[in-house]
């Protein structure tokens, strides 16, 4: 049987499954429950009736998958850079590899609220890092806690870095009249 079968039968069967199973609880117990589909494989079905039924997920688990997505560009990145280019920002790239191993666990609830209005939180905290102890420290949670506290703190990073859209505030920005 060819993958192109696989797939019609597959996507025939979900049809299937979701005409003859009009309750959404049941659905989702069959299709989650049963057969273990996530949310992003019943969106790709265009199914989104059933995100209630999904546990919300805690903004350190959001911030966990942000952050080792940041990680995955920032490694795309490096691997397009010579030799002499990683030489020279050996800092940054440890820095960012520190941050990424060590931030989601080292945040408390509220730090990664605070952290996932960034587009990429692990380079806000890589940098205010690397401002503050170079690549010389080792992580100490005192550190860590307080590094984070003074970002928040200060309030300027959402100045310095790109926030998600719904955070950014630029159609609220006050125009200049002259």
């Amino acid at each position: 049987m060819t993958q192109e079968r696989k797939d019609q039968l597959y996507d025939q069967m979900i049809a299937w499954i979701c005409e003859h199973i009009p309750n959404d609880e049941d659905l989702f117990l069959t299709l989650h429950g049963h057969f273990g589909m996530t949310k992003d494989e019943l969106h790709d079905h265009s199914i989104e009736s059933l995100d209630r039924f999904f546990p919300e997920e805690s903004a350190r688990t959001r911030l966990k998958q942000k952050v080792n997505a940041n990680f995955a560009e920032y490694k795309e990145r490096w691997l397009r850079m010579s030799p002499a280019e990683l030489i020279e920002r050996c800092e940054e790239l440890e820095a960012v590899t520190r941050m990424a191993k060590e931030l989601p666990s080292a945040v408390s609830e509220e730090d990664a609220e605070y952290l996932l209005r960034f587009y990429d939180p692990l380079e806000v905290v890589s940098d205010e890092w690397i401002s503050r102890n170079g690549i010389d420290s080792l992580i100490v949670d005192d550190e860590m806690s307080h590094l984070l506290w003074s970002l928040q703190d200060r309030g300027d990073a959402e100045q310095c870095y790109d926030l998600e859209p719904e955070f950014s505030d630029e159609d609220e920005a006050p125009s200049l009249s002259i």
